[in-house]
């Protein structure tokens, strides 16, 4: 049907409606020319023609008689539903019903007949022309977006980025076309705190905050890392595969947001997946939460009212204050740029040492490029090891001069060594050995190690970002034959390395060393590029 041009039919269901009359908004609306037949009213609704209205009703009331026999609300289904008109549905099987009972205070409102949900709740509209003015609102190329049912925050209101951004250019590196209503909205508030739990992520960059870029490879990487947790038969695809989820935002519980890009080639259409960190049991979510609805139309009913029935049925967010602010950690973002194409760092034969061949620290320079100039601290070895009453393995000193301290594929993090004043080296690992001695008193079971400076004691020197630490067993007179030894956060207590430091760091970042504490590689992951080493200065914490 391509489009509602048959405006004869609409006599035909005006006569075939006995004892009721229709609006006039309605038939005023069905007597127009050219009214396109495609999903363009709110929550992806495709108008249906005169001629079907009844056809549908009939076939909507006979299966709640069916079923009235089992479910009360079926029943009342059935008594009521010959009372309204079906105007519109969706690929999800839902209606939108237009009230026909003269005399009821509803009579010629709009409400949603969700055919596993069989209870009539409040009016999505009020009548037809209010649902068709909120339809032109959200095709109005001057309002694509949330104004209807959102407020801007007195405090901190959205603005625009203070340039442009180049859509054919973030379009190009994506690979794929986004939804112009997205970009609108993007174009017009620019970086978006949503109902003051949503973030609505827009191209932009902000040195040490956020960069679009390397937000959407992090996000996209971790969903592809979820994804193979789950039967091979609901893994979802994620971007840049085709047809793969492509995210928008996330949430302050850690949810995150995208376009599932299979439904359709027209990016208006795509419609909302999400990814719930902390499903409750019961609820009915799913780790990847496919919604009926798009990016708009998914915002539009996390702040729906209290008595409003959320659509698709089901969890949804929400609801949420209407209220839309700048995103706080980005007050003076700019445009996000595609990075420009750039030749491979290492050639096909140093790649082949640096994954392959190659070993010892001239291997591990090649796959993580140390600073021209480390940094230690102020202090020296000697100090540091009369601190300690112990010297260190020779082979950590000899890394840590190549190196210094830093932190190694945006993960392990090493102390600083030659630290002076409160920051120094002994007062790091004191305080995380303090830690580990209150965790073992409460949980020796769980907690097998003992202590640095007890003999054989376990003394750290490095931890990642979810706060496991790595560190050696200071057993016997020789620290270079101490064994290395991995306190993992999330996991019970591991048997000690096999290898010395090097080899350890090397392995790892190749993606041959798979142990709790240290983070593996994707299947998907380039070791060259996720490799690498992160100088700091004296402004670091570690």
């Amino acid at each position: 049907m391509d489009d509602m041009d048959d405006v004869d039919d609409v006599d035909a269901v005006i006569a075939s409606v006995p004892g009721a009359a229709l609006p006039a908004d309605l038939v005023a609306w069905w007597r127009l020319d050219g009214v396109a037949a495609t999903a363009w009213i709110p929550l992806d609704f495709a108008p249906l023609e005169p001629a079907e209205a009844l056809d549908v009703r009939d076939t909507l009331v006979r299966i709640a008689r069916e079923k009235a026999a089992h479910s009360d609300d079926h029943a009342a289904a059935a008594e009521y539903l010959p009372g309204f008109l079906p105007i519109a549905d969706n690929a999800g099987g839902h209606h939108l019903l237009v009230d026909l009972r003269s005399g009821e205070p509803t009579f010629g409102a709009v409400f949603l007949w969700d055919h596993e949900r069989p209870e009539l709740g409040v009016p999505l509209w009020d009548s037809v022309s209010e649902l068709l003015a909120n339809a032109a609102e959200a095709l109005d190329d001057a309002h694509p977006d949330i104004a209807s049912f959102t407020t801007p925050s007195a405090e901190s209101p959205p603005a625009p980025l203070p340039h442009p951004v180049d859509w054919t250019a973030v379009e190009t590196w994506l690979g794929s076309r986004l939804p112009d209503y997205y970009k609108q909205l993007a174009d017009r508030y620019g970086p978006l705190d949503f109902g003051e739990y949503l973030w609505i992520h827009v191209p932009c960059v902000r040195k040490d905050r956020f960069d679009y870029g390397d937000w959407l490879r992090e996000t996209h990487r971790a969903a592809r890392i979820a994804a193979r947790q789950l039967p091979e038969g609901e893994r979802p695809a994620v971007h840049p595969h085709p047809g793969g989820l492509l995210a928008w935002g996330h949430s302050r519980g850690g949810d995150v947001l995208f376009w599932d890009t299979s439904g359709s080639e027209d990016p208006g259409r795509w419609t909302v997946v999400v990814q719930h960190s902390h499903p409750a049991p019961g609820s009915g979510l799913l780790p990847f939460h496919r919604y009926d609805l798009t990016l708009t139309g998914y915002l539009r009913h996390t702040v729906r009212a209290a008595g409003e029935q959320p659509f698709p049925p089901g969890p949804l967010l929400g609801p949420l204050p209407g209220s839309i602010a700048r995103t706080a950690y980005l007050p003076t973002a700019e445009p996000w740029t595609p990075p420009a194409p750039t030749a491979p760092r290492l050639t096909e034969a140093e790649r082949r040492i640096a994954l392959e061949t190659g070993t010892g620290l001239d291997a591990l320079r090649l796959l993580s490029p140390p600073p021209e100039r480390p940094y230690l601290g102020g202090g020296t070895w000697e100090a540091l090891f009369a601190e300690l009453g112990t010297r260190l393995p020779t082979e950590y000193v000899e890394l840590m001069e190549v190196y210094g301290a830093g932190d190694w594929g945006e993960w392990l993090r090493f102390l600083t060594p030659l630290r002076t004043g409160e920051r120094r080296f002994v007062t790091r690992v004191e305080q995380v050995l303090g830690a580990y001695r209150m965790h073992k008193d409460r949980h020796p079971h769980h907690y097998p190690l003992v202590p640095w400076p007890e003999p054989g004691g376990f003394l750290p020197f490095a931890n990642s970002y979810d706060n496991d630490y790595l560190g050696w067993l200071t057993a016997g007179p020789d620290p270079d034959a101490w064994p290395l030894i991995v306190w993992p956060r999330h996991a019970e207590q591991g048997p000690a390395l096999a290898d010395g430091l090097i080899d350890t760091l090397l392995a790892w970042q190749r993606g041959a060393l798979v142990t709790e504490g240290l983070a593996g590689l994707d299947e998907e992951d380039d070791p060259v590029e996720k490799a690498g080493f992160d100088a700091w200065d004296d402004s670091a914490y570690w």
